[in-house]
């Protein structure tokens, strides 16, 4: 597979500067997150009251990496943890009303920035993409 390693650097290359695009248009517009904490609250606009667990199998990441996120979040008043009513000890992560405002803030930031990257790509090409990205991480399972 010659061009393997060639596709996981331009992954790599994308990612780092999707990152640092968004942090600096979030930092621009006095937003104070990170694209980690982004991505989480764009999971929870998606499907608000998740437990951590499924946002953390969302992400493929370990439920203790999400838990810093979840964290600095709850520490600046975007999300709250309230129990499972099915199970009190299982935390349930749900919105608060600031958390939810902010979506009209973050959204359209993070929507042209994808747009800017994507440009004129064909939508053919970009399904095409699409597809093969999810056949890689389902391979990789």
């Amino acid at each position: 597979m010659e061009n393997s390693p060639r596709i996981t650097l331009l992954l790599s290359q994308f990612l780092t500067l999707y990152k640092n695009n968004l942090n600096a248009l979030l930092a621009r517009n006095d937003i104070d997150l990170t694209t980690e904490m982004s991505t989480v609250l764009a999971i929870l606009w998606k499907k608000d009251k998740r437990k951590q667990q499924e946002i953390a199998d969302i992400l493929l990441r370990d439920k203790g990496g999400i838990t810093k996120i979840i964290n600095n979040l709850e520490k600046r008043g975007l999300v709250k943890r309230v129990a499972d009513e099915a199970d009190a000890r299982t935390k349930i992560i749900a919105l608060t009303d600031t958390g939810k405002d902010l979506e009209k803030q973050v959204d359209p930031l993070s929507r042209g920035l994808l747009e800017k990257a994507l440009g004129n790509i064909d939508e053919e090409v970009l399904a095409t993409t699409r597809y093969a990205l999810n056949q890689m991480i389902q391979q990789l399972k």
